[in-house]
């Protein structure tokens, strides 16, 4: 099916400037570090673990070996995602930019900025989605890969907190319950992320600011922490979710991550004199984690 060109449009006369396109939420799950990224994956990729069990045992001469060590693996194989466009550069004349494209009947190239307020609407949507596939995707769906939400709640080793619609009213309570879940063993890794989705940010800021404790007033960057904690709020995730692990524990799996910042251009009419632009985007991208008994999950995503 063709790229449809909608134009709600009644130009006349020049250009005012600057092209404005739609606000993306940052994609911020790889751009923060929030994941542990594997690049340069090929096909798939094998992620090992080693698991050892108690070995120790009271003193007694000789020599009586005991404990065992298990040795698993989980594969992480990104999926193959393409992203095209296919643009008549009559569109754009008649309706943008006829003074920049020139008066000749021929349509030799697309506005440069044009073309370049394009790639970056074009790359923008493309990393909003991507992040939101990383929590949240569905493979079945065309163009998507499989998220860790889904993952997460089909695997009865995660540590699952009951959950309800976070409101400003229980918004501490629910982080509480979080933590409270959260495995001694994990509490102080220095890897630890406690990510939380922007509504339950926006909640826990509203009940800090009723208590008192912020006014609101301040000018500095201040990370929003619960104690020791710093609250990551990550755009990916769905709403009322929070989701505690270790980074080390969260693998992205991509072949190059240039490949989502890259978009080839064709001009058509260098070969069938169509009058058309082409764009073509070409990713891989998948995620896997190694042990959901080190994952606390709360969320009302279904």
């Amino acid at each position: 099916m063709a790229t449809t060109t909608t134009v709600n449009s009644s130009y006349a006369g020049t250009v005012a400037g600057e092209i404005v396109g739609k606000a993306f939420k940052e994609a911020d799950t790889i751009q923060r570090n929030l994941v542990t990224v594997l690049p340069n994956i090929p096909v798939k990729q094998v992620i090992r673990k080693i698991d050892y069990g108690n070995g120790r045992q009271d003193y007694s001469c000789g020599f009586s070996p005991a404990g065992s060590v298990t040795l698993a693996e989980v594969v992480l194989e990104p999926k193959k995602i393409k992203n095209e466009a296919e643009l008549c550069k009559e569109d754009f004349r008649n309706v943008w930019d006829t003074a920049s494209m020139g008066f000749s009947a021929h349509n030799d190239s697309m506005p440069a900025d044009e073309e370049s307020a394009l790639l970056v609407e074009i790359l923008a949507d493309t990393a909003q989605a991507t992040d939101s596939d990383i929590w949240i995707g569905d493979a079945t769906d065309d163009g998507h890969f499989d998220g860790f939400i889904p993952k997460f709640l089909a695997d009865a080793t995660v540590i699952d907190v009951t959950a309800v619609a976070v409101t400003k009213a229980n918004v501490i309570s629910k982080i509480e319950a979080v933590m409270a879940a959260v495995p001694v063993a994990l509490r102080r890794k220095t890897d630890l992320v406690f990510a939380v989705s922007n509504d339950v940010a926006l909640f826990y800021q509203q009940a800090l600011v009723s208590a008192g404790i912020s006014n609101g007033l301040g000018g500095n960057d201040m990370q929003l922490r619960y104690g020791n904690y710093v609250l990551e709020i990550v755009n990916g995730l769905p709403d009322s979710t929070m989701v505690v692990y270790q980074k080390k524990n969260l693998y992205f799996g991509t072949g190059l991550l240039s490949d989502h910042n890259e978009i080839r251009i064709k001009d058509m009419d260098d070969t069938d004199l169509s009058g058309t632009v082409r764009y073509k985007m070409v990713y891989t991208a998948g995620v896997q984690y190694v042990r959901g008994a080190e994952i606390v999950l709360y969320t009302t995503f279904t």
